[in-house]
């Protein structure tokens, strides 16, 4: 009989995930979200997923 993971489990591979794609950022949770930052910039949104979408866009903007 396999288990399914716990939900803890599930967050730290996602945040494992997050952390490769966006090196050099560090991710945070509290009451109000997820923040990621890097240097002085902070970027917060309401679910870890919403905010790897931001970075993404971001990354893609700064390419320009």
């Amino acid at each position: 009989m396999t288990t399914a993971p716990t939900a803890d489990l599930v967050m730290e591979r996602l945040l494992n995930e997050a952390a490769r794609e966006f090196p050099g950022w560090a991710f945070e949770r509290d009451q109000a979200g997820w923040t990621a930052v890097n240097g002085d910039l902070r970027l917060t949104r309401h679910s870890l997923a919403a905010l790897r979408a931001l970075l993404r866009v971001h990354r893609a903007a700064g390419r320009r």
